[in-house]
């Protein structure tokens, strides 16, 4: 027991210094933005800490605070900050970042992840919540270390903060898994696909943003961020906007957009906050969308599956079959196995209909494990299945309808004792692939009658007649 405390307190304490070097390297990308006399352009550490917090609560403990804490003073004093400095931007930075931490636990895992509209008024409050505490520490960090007045540094220090939150935060909330069981190729592969159209937008909205330039270039990127929010998905679409508002506040920092000011902030606090609530339009339809094709796959789902088990319902098994069948090369066999659960009227009468839910869904799982990727699989109702299978002849089909029926004896009976349902199986093969599929199930259906009339717990297999 000693060991294995050691072990996961050592690895909390590994974590807790990799969020800490985390925010000290974004620290000093802060800091390397700023321009002579300035604070920094782009200051993504806060926002990086947070969005990791969020994302990872149970990382938020004791040692992670004091090493993200140590990675704001830590950076400062290398770049050439006085204590002071570094003491006051540290807790101003920090203050915030807490604040924003325990505003999101007000917010459902699920909410955390933006994945619906409504997530995202309860990031945009998090944030601002996260950025208004920053600007009540930041405004006294201006009265103490620049003689300036609170109210102008809590509006500079809400500001820069707001579009960092808004910019980064979700980028890190949405990024992929990087688990391999968490990866879909073909997934991957589709949104890189429709990412091209709107990266190559948004390469030409920069262009336009530096050739044109004007107070009006920091909306330039809307339709291709728009359009990142319509073809693909909430990261992607973040990342877009990331690239985007740094873009933005770069040309607006030296001076070519032509809205630059004089005084701690290279950008002022109207172009941070717009470009803060510009980012939220594409994310708001970023996440509408995701929402929406949510429920279509739900709803698509429910039309195709079996609400019980999983399995394909009986139309779409039918017209999944036809397809498959009218589309095989010729000369192939086909097989059908009709599949029916012995004496499961007793298991519903004796132990209940729970249990006999129970009995159908193990079944449908034992099934699917000896299935390769190109069979169909359906209930047709009640306790009576069905699969089809592609490139199969009857020997092999036999074969896998005994592996399906010792499997199902042997799990049923140490279940469920003499109570538990044995299985059935009719099997039908078109050894040319000739026979159209309601043929097969027929003669698959006859088999099964067959194996019945044989004292049930048995294969019986027929050749299907073109």
């Amino acid at each position: 027991m000693d060991a294995v405390e050691n072990s996961t307190s050592a690895a909390a304490l590994r974590h807790s210094l990799l969020v800490g070097l985390c925010v000290f390297v974004a620290c000093l990308i802060g800091t390397f933005s700023r321009l002579p006399g300035t604070l920094a352009v782009f200051w993504p550490a806060n926002a990086l800490l947070l969005g990791l917090l969020v994302r990872s609560p149970r990382s938020a403990t004791v040692s992670t605070w004091f090493c993200a804490a140590t990675a704001y003073i830590s950076a400062d004093l290398v770049t050439g900050g006085s204590v002071e400095s570094a003491l006051w931007l540290g807790a101003s930075n920090i203050i915030g970042v807490v604040g924003g931490f325990y505003a999101f636990r007000w917010v459902c895992a699920e909410d955390r992840r933006l994945s619906s509209i409504r997530s995202v008024g309860y990031f945009v409050s998090a944030t601002m919540v996260a950025a208004a505490l920053t600007g009540c520490v930041g405004g006294a960090a201006n009265v103490a270390l620049f003689g300036g007045t609170w109210p102008d540094g809590w509006i500079l220090w809400f500001s820069g903060n707001l579009v960092n939150y808004m910019t980064i935060v979700p980028l890190v909330l949405t990024f992929p898994s990087l688990r391999p069981e968490d990866r879909d190729p073909e997934a991957v592969s589709r949104i890189l696909r429709l990412s091209v159209i709107p990266a190559a937008l948004l390469a030409l909205c920069i262009l336009l943003r530096w050739v044109i330039g004007g107070a009006g270039a920091i909306a330039f990127a809307m339709p291709a961020l728009v359009t990142a929010a319509l073809l693909t998905n909430v990261f992607v679409t973040s990342l877009m906007t990331a690239i985007s508002t740094v873009c933005t506040l770069v040309l607006t920092a030296d001076g070519h957009l032509g809205t630059a000011v004089e005084g701690l902030s290279a950008v002022s606090v109207s172009v941070r906050i717009g470009l803060a609530l510009l980012a939220t339009a594409p994310l708001a339809v970023a996440c509408v969308i995701y929402e929406r094709r949510r429920a279509l796959a739900a709803l698509t789902e429910a039309v195709m599956l079996d609400d019980l088990t999983g399995a394909l319902r009986r139309d779409e098994f039918m017209r999944k079959s036809i397809g498959a069948v009218g589309s095989l090369q010729s000369g192939l066999p086909v097989s059908v196995l009709m599949m029916d659960l012995d004496h499961f009227k007793k298991v519903n009468d004796t132990l209940g209909h729970r249990t006999g839910d129970t009995v159908l869904v193990a079944f449908a799982d034992q099934v699917r494990r000896h299935l390769d990727d190109t069979a169909l699989f359906a209930r047709l109702g009640g306790e009576e299945f069905v699969v089809l299978l592609i490139d199969t002849d009857l020997d092999e089909a036999t074969q896998i309808a005994e592996i399906i029926r010792v499997a199902q004896q042997e799990q049923s009976r140490t279940t469920l004792g003499e109570l538990g349902p044995t299985v059935s199986i009719g099997v039908a093969c078109s050894p040319s692939g000739d026979a159209d599929v309601n043929s097969m199930i027929d003669c698959a259906d006859e088999a099964l009658y067959l194996a019945k009339k044989f004292d049930r717990n048995c294969t019986v297999s027929l050749t299907a007649r073109s």
